[in-house]
Formats: C-alpha cells, structure tokens, sequence
C-alpha cells in the first residue's frame, strides 16, 4: 500500500507540534453545522444555542453547500499564522491575506468540488472589503464567547498534549505513527491522503480543543495535521481504567455494604451469608467481583478462607479519585464529518 513507500519521504520532513487558534476557530465554525462537536462541548452549546443567532449567522455566511471553512485556513497560512495563538494577530494576517485573492493553490488533500468551493471564497474575500470585514467580525465574535474556555481550559490542554507528541518524536517516533496513534480516522484515510499530497516537505500537527477525530489539509505552507488534545497517555488510562473498575464493584449496595462490614475485621462467606441473609453463591459470587476489583482479599488460615478489605487499595481508591476530581475537568473533544480532511 501506498502507506509503506510514504513513510520514508515523511520521516524526512521538518516537523512541528504545537497549538493554533486558526485550527480551533476552523473546529468553531464547523460546530454550527455539525451537531457532534456542540454535545461535547457545553461551551459551543452555550455559544449555537443561545439567543444571539450566532449559529444562523455561521451557517448563512457562505450559503455554498460546503461546511467546512477551508479558506480560514488558507487564509492563516498565507499569513504565515498557523501557530500563533493570538486573536488579533490572526485577524489581522488573515484580513491582510483575504485582500489578496487565491494565488496558487493545490489544496490535494481536497476534491475538486470543495476546492473550487474554497477557491471561489478566496476570490470573493478579495473584491470585497465589505465582506473581509464581516468575515473578520464573524471570527473575533465567534473566539470572544470562548476565550475564557480557552484561557482556563483549552490551553493547559493543548500544551500538555503538545508536549505528549514532541516527546514521543523525541524518542524516535515518525509523525506517521504519531498521527495514526491518535486518530483512527486518520489511521484510516492516510494512505489514500498521503499519496495525494506526496511528496510531503513539512508537516505541522496541532492538537486540539475542540477537535473532531482528525484533520488533514494540504496547504502552501505544508501539510496541516489535527488532532484531538485528550488527557489521558497509557499511564493515565491504565489508572482511570483500575478506579473504574472499583467504583463499578462497589456500585452495587449489597457489595458496599459487605465491603463495609468487612471494614470491621476478616469474615468467611458463610458469615457473611449470614449476616447478610443471602445464599453463599450469591455472597460468593459479589465476593468475586469485589476481589477482581482488588478490594477484597481473602487469606486461608487451615479450611477457613476469610475475607477482609484491602486498606491499601480503599486507601489508594480515595487518593485516585481526589487527584482526579478535585482538579478543574477538561472539556471533552469530538467530532465532524466523515471525509478526506475533517472526520467524525
């Protein structure tokens, strides 16, 4: 497949990881059309939701059948701001570039439909300083009503994810594997898109607030890359994976309360069937789930097996959770549609 001959060209490429507000406002505008992305981010709810029009406004702007805002990308590449993460720094470069008209312009990664599309964007941007302006005001509107999430939440994100990804280059990784670790999506469509876009010369990869499951645009400036900022590498998912596991053996009343009577010192099934007036299999089968779960533990002491919590792991349990909760949460990522350069 054409995936085994890409990886050589693009091991070579020069590579950079970092954020960009031109990618999430291009993940924004997408919001409005794609119903996915707003439920799982109650900020772009509160900003499509509301009774300010914004989402009409968004989704009759262009009124061509495409709802991807390609040319915003376009636009931040010609102004050589893909990775700048101020507002008005951005405007102002793509306000500058929308001025100047489409010049040339492969966008590979798109068919021709959508190219045209985005071309004919480009062409009316540059006859009218009516319309730059309207599209500038669109973008600044649109980043006011989530810049605090972003300030507080999105970044922190993001560059915790950056720093996830350019330590994995470090060790050794391809961007390739990079990319295809993070995106099924984009694990999927790759052979096909990298073969459009070959030979591949620079390669920028931007994790991503509100992200879908990927992006892949093939721009002047090189290849654009976006992926979704999660929080979780293996070792975080490996812990949330073991709470899980326990609040769900736990969850079930008669298995807390038997973990709770044995925090009273060790029983047998046969007591605690007792006590607890069930049949032993029924004891001895909550006891299973609870043990799995590493909160139970049982030592036989001659033909007596007797059952007590585990205080290590109920000590463990309580400090997992308030390292987990007792922190701000991270807005959640998804999804658009399914095509060659965004994917839900």
């Amino acid at each position: 497949m054409q995936l085994v001959e890409a990886p050589t060209r693009a091991t070579e490429a020069t590579i950079a990881i970092g954020p960009s507000l031109a990618v999430e406002l291009s993940w924004v505008l997408l919001a409005a059309h794609r119903d996915q992305l707003r439920d799982r981010h109650r900020c772009l709810q509160a900003l499509y939701g509301g009774p300010g029009a914004m989402e009409g406004r968004v989704l009759s702007f262009w009124r061509d059948g495409v709802a991807d805002f390609g040319e915003e990308l376009v636009l931040a590449d010609r102004a050589g701001l893909i990775a700048t993460t101020g507002i008005d720094e951005l405007l102002a470069g793509i306000a500058s570039a929308a001025a100047h008209g489409p010049r040339e312009l492969r966008l590979a990664s798109e068919d021709s439909s959508d190219r045209a599309v985005f071309l004919n964007r480009l062409e009316r941007l540059a006859r009218s300083a009516r319309l730059r302006r309207d599209y500038v005001a669109l973008l600044r509107e649109l980043w006011a009503g989530l810049e605090e999430t972003w300030r507080k939440d999105g970044r922190p994100l993001v560059e915790a994810a950056t720093e996830r990804l350019r330590r994995r280059l470090e060790r050794g990784a391809s961007w390739l594997e990079i990319v295809t670790a993070d995106s099924e999506h984009l694990s999927s469509h790759l052979p096909g898109l990298i073969a459009k876009v070959a030979p591949v010369a620079s390669v920028t990869i931007v994790p991503s607030l509100f992200s879908g499951q990927g992006l892949l645009l093939d721009l002047p400036g090189g290849v654009l890359i976006g992926l979704a900022a999660t929080t979780s590498d293996p070792g975080t998912r490996a812990r949330t994976d073991l709470v899980a596991r326990r609040l769900k053996a736990l969850s079930d009343p008669t298995r807390l309360a038997i973990a709770y009577s044995l925090g009273d010192g060790p029983m047998t099934v046969g007591e605690i069937a007792r006590s607890f007036e069930l049949a032993q299999p029924t004891v001895s089968n909550h006891l299973k789930l609870l043990r799995e779960a590493g909160i139970v533990k049982g030592t036989r002491h001659g033909n007596r097996l007797e059952l007590e919590v585990r205080t290590d792991a109920t000590n463990e349990l309580l400090d997992d959770l308030r390292a987990m909760l007792n922190r701000e949460a991270a807005p959640g990522q998804s999804a658009p549609k399914i095509g060659p350069r965004q994917g839900s």
